[in-house]
C-alpha cells in the first residue's frame, strides 16, 4: 500500500520496495463509481457481499493523477462507510523525521482538516499510513533519539486530529536480523503507547509463502502487539509475467500467514491495478500500479465483455494480453471478487485493497 514487494527473491524484492515507496499510489473505484456499474468487469449488478473488515489504502499525489479520483470515490462510500481508510499522510524523510505530507505540496489526497474529514465521513476508521523506503528506516533504526522524536511527531499527529490509529508501511530493501529487531521494539512502543488510549497499529508485509530469506517474521508483529497486514500482490516482482496475485500463490501466502499469525491479528491485501512491461524472459521493466483509466487507454484493451473474458486468464482471473511488443496485466472488478472469494474461503474476513484512486472496486459496491 500502495507499495512494492510481495513475493520470494531476494533481488526481487528490493526491487519492489524501491517502486513502492517512490511511487504515488493509483487505486480503486472507477471511472464513474456508479454503484451498479462497477469498473473493468463483467458482472450484473448484484452486489458482492463484502467481509466483516474490509480496508483501503490512500495515497497523495500531484495534479492529474489517478489517485486526484479519491475525493469522488469518498463521497459514492459515504452511502455505506467501509470499516478502515489509510490515508499516506505521514512519510518518514531520509533523516529519520516524520514529515506531514500536506496538501500544499500533493494537493490530491495531501493531509487538510477538509480532506481528513471526507475520508472519515467514508469509513468507521481511520489509520494514518507513515511511509518510509531504505535511507529512512536505515535512519531511524539507527538512532534511539531519532526513534523517540519519530515516535512522538506520530503519537501527536494521531491524537491531535482524533485518528484511530497508524499503518506502517515501513520498507528498506533488506531487513536484517538487527534492523528487524529494533523495528520490532519500535512497533511495541508505539502500539504500546496508542493502546492505552484504544487505538491501534498496522504494520504492512511483504507477502511470503515460507519463512522469508530476510529477517521479517509476522508472529514479531502480533507479539509486539500490533495487527498484520500481508500484501499478497506483485508477484510479477518474482517471476516474469506472472500475474499479480495467481490463485495458488495466494492461497499458499494465506496458509503460510495463518501459520504464524492468530485470524484475529491477520488482513490480507488485496490489489485493484494493472502493470506492463516489455519482456516476459525476465523480471524487467515491469511498470506497476498501472491504474484502470490508464490502462483503458493502452493498445488492445478489451473494450467487450466478450473481449475480456477471452483475455481472462484462469490462474488468475486476471486480464493479461501482449500488444506491439508490451505485456499487459490488470485486476478488473471479477478479479478483485474472486481473490477475496479465495481467501474468504481459507477464514480471512479482514481485507485491504490496494488502493483507492481510479481502479476497480468489488462489484455492485459501493451500493
Amino acid at each position: 500500500m500502495m507499495t512494492p514487494t510481495r513475493g520470494a527473491g531476494a533481488g526481487m524484492v528490493q526491487q519492489r520496495r524501491a517502486w513502492r515507496i517512490g511511487t504515488s499510489v493509483l487505486a480503486l473505484f472507477g471511472l464513474s463509481l456508479l454503484p451498479v456499474l462497477p469498473i473493468g468487469g463483467t458482472r450484473d449488478a448484484s452486489a458482492t457481499a463484502l467481509p466483516a473488515t474490509v480496508e483501503a489504502w490512500i495515497y497523495p499525489g500531484d495534479a492529474g493523477e489517478a489517485t486526484c479520483e479519491v475525493p469522488a470515490e469518498l463521497t459514492a462510500l459515504a452511502a455505506d462507510p467501509i470499516s478502515l481508510l489509510k490515508p499516506q499522510y505521514l512519510t518518514l524523510a531520509g533523516n529519520g523525521e516524520i514529515h506531514v505530507d500536506s496538501v500544499k505540496q500533493l494537493p490530491c489526497n495531501g493531509f487538510s482538516p477538509s480532506n481528513l474529514a471526507a475520508v472519515r465521513a467514508a469509513a468507521h476508521q481511520v489509520y494514518v499510513t507513515v511511509s518510509a523506503g531504505t535511507r529512512a528506516t536505515n535512519s531511524l533504526l539507527g538512532s534511539t533519539a531519532k526513534q523517540a522524536s519519530a515516535l512522538a511527531a506520530i503519537e501527536s499527529f494521531v491524537t491531535t486530529n482524533g485518528i484511530n490509529g497508524v499503518d506502517l508501511d515501513v520498507e528498506p530493501n533488506v531487513w536484517s536480523s538487527a534492523m528487524w529487531a529494533q523495528y520490532m521494539v519500535v512497533v511495541s512502543e508505539l502500539a504500546g503507547a496508542l493502546s492505552s488510549q484504544g487505538k491501534g497499529v498496522e504494520v504492512d508485509l511483504d507477502a511470503f509463502t515460507s519463512t522469508p530469506w530476510d529477517g521479517e517474521r509476522y508472529a514479531d508483529v502480533a507479539a509486539a502487539g500490533a495487527h498484520l497486514v500481508v500484501m499478497a500482490y506483485d508477484d510479477e516482482y518474482a517471476v516474469a509475467c506472472s500475474p499479480i496475485t495467481p490463485t495458488t500463490w495466494l492461497q499458499q501466502v494465506v496458509a503460510y500467514a495463518q501459520s504464524q499469525v492468530p485470524a484475529s491479528d491477520l488482513t490480507v491485501g488485496l490489489p485493484s491495478y494493472g502493470y506492463t512491461t516489455t519482456t516476459c524472459a525476465r523480471v524487467k521493466h515491469v511498470t506497476s500500479n498501472v491504474p484502470y483509466v490508464t490502462m483503458a487507454t493502452e493498445p488492445g484493451f478489451p473494450m467487450t465483455p466478450t473481449a475480456v473474458e477471452l483475455l481472462r486468464d484462469p490462474n488468475s482471473g486476471e486480464i493479461r494480453w501482449d500488444s506491439g511488443g508490451v505485456f499487459h496485466d490488470y485486476v478488473d472488478a471479477t478479479a478483485l471478487d474472486d481473490k477475496l472469494q479465495t481467501v474468504e474461503n481459507m477464514g480471512v474476513s479482514d481485507v485491504s485493497v490496494w488502493s483507492l484512486g481510479g481502479e476497480p472496486w468489488f462489484s455492485g459496491n459501493p451500493g
